[in-house]
């Protein structure tokens, strides 16, 4: 009897029916906060409420797989547009919540508020001095400014002994977007899974290994320019440059990897560029595998290009309106020949006219 499928699919609709009850009821209350509302109370019940969603998503789960399709498709619609009114008010709850932050934490707030006065006591006199307002960007997993976002979070938020871990959790949670903030959504914001939340996003993110081999990646499959125009061949070494430097900046030593990349990289640019760089290795005695030198030379020539670039649409432009001018200048005086001729078409019909008239009158 216990393992029939429909007295299954009853006790788990039934019990489905009471957790969506306390979803209910703990988000009616939460809706009725305002800021006057405690911290205390409103991470109870966003608590709460947060725990009575993690266990309908898996009370939803066990009931599709006992129905059939039709039924399927029906209730997983209505179990998504549950599950996502549940979550715009865990996420309202959460901003309340940094809403009634004390004044000494107001300037870590996630929308960006401003920062308080700091004092800082210089021996028997404390001096106000006005500092700058910190605001981090939220960060999307980018392997480019993941690694600038986690140590900017950590000086300004995880290191600061007078915010409490919930606040802590609290603030990590409202700075991911996309991926990052997928991998930890189902985890309850409290203090006891905040260190668990940051575990996950390190090793998933905070790899050095990985993010390395990352801008390796991108460097060895760099895309060719779209066209061999100055502006493209710009936006190829900008990209270049810009994995070269995120390297560098990680401690790595970009001319241990010159040998294999210098070809790759040299070939996205013009033929002529490349047979100019092998002159100019030869001419100065270089090391084939010098990423720095290369990257000076790209430049040199990348400036070049638009600089002749710019020459060129210069003397277009002067070349345009002198054009412009002769052609105006022309007309003017085509036009000007031709109000003399009629001038003197008109002037010679006006004598004719005074010449033979008099004798047709006299007839």
């Amino acid at each position: 009897m216990a393992n029939d499928p429909a007295v299954k699919l009853h006790n788990l609709k039934r019990r489905q029916t009471r957790e969506r009850a306390n979803a209910t009821h703990f988000s009616t209350l939460l809706d009725g906060f305002d800021d006057s509302t405690s911290l205390d109370d409103f991470e109870h019940y966003r608590r709460r409420l947060q725990e009575t969603l993690d266990r309908l998503v898996l009370l939803d789960d066990a009931i599709h797989d006992l129905l059939p399709d039709k039924e399927y498709e029906e209730d997983t619609k209505t179990c998504e547009e549950y599950i996502d009114k549940m979550k715009r008010v865990i996420q309202k709850a959460s901003r309340c919540m940094d809403n009634s932050l004390s004044p000494s934490t107001a300037h870590l707030s996630i929308h960006g508020s401003t920062q308080p006065t700091a004092t800082a006591p210089t021996g028997s006199v404390a001096h106000s001095v006005k500092l700058p307002a910190i605001k981090l960007e939220p960060s999307a997993g980018n392997v480019d400014t993941w690694s600038r976002f986690w140590e900017q979070f950590q000086s300004s938020i995880d290191n600061d002994t007078s915010l409490s871990t919930i606040n802590k959790h609290v603030f990590l949670q409202g700075y991911l977007e996309g991926e990052p903030n997928m991998s930890v959504d189902g985890i309850a914001v409290t203090a006891s899974m905040y260190e668990e939340t940051k575990k996950i996003l390190l090793a998933r993110y905070g790899d050095m290994n990985h993010i390395i081999q990352a801008h390796l990646d991108f460097l060895e499959g760099l895309p060719l320019a779209k066209s061999a125009t100055p502006d493209e061949l710009n936006i190829t070494f900008i990209e270049c440059h810009h994995h070269i430097q995120a390297l560098r900046a990680l401690g790595e030593d970009v001319n241990s990897y010159g040998r294999v990349l210098i070809p790759k990289i040299l070939h996205v640019f013009l033929p002529e560029i490349c047979q100019r760089w092998i002159v100019h290795v030869k001419w100065q005695g270089l090391s084939e595998g010098d990423m720095l030198k290369l990257i000076e030379f790209l430049w040199e020539e990348v400036d070049g290009a638009l600089t002749a670039q710019k020459i060129r649409r210069h003397s277009i432009i002067q070349a345009t309106s002198h054009q412009q001018r002769c052609f105006t200048s022309i007309l003017n005086s085509q036009d000007q020949d031709r109000r003399t001729d009629i001038r003197g078409t008109l002037s010679a019909c006006f004598v004719s006219q005074r010449v033979t008239g008099p004798k047709n009158a006299g007839r």
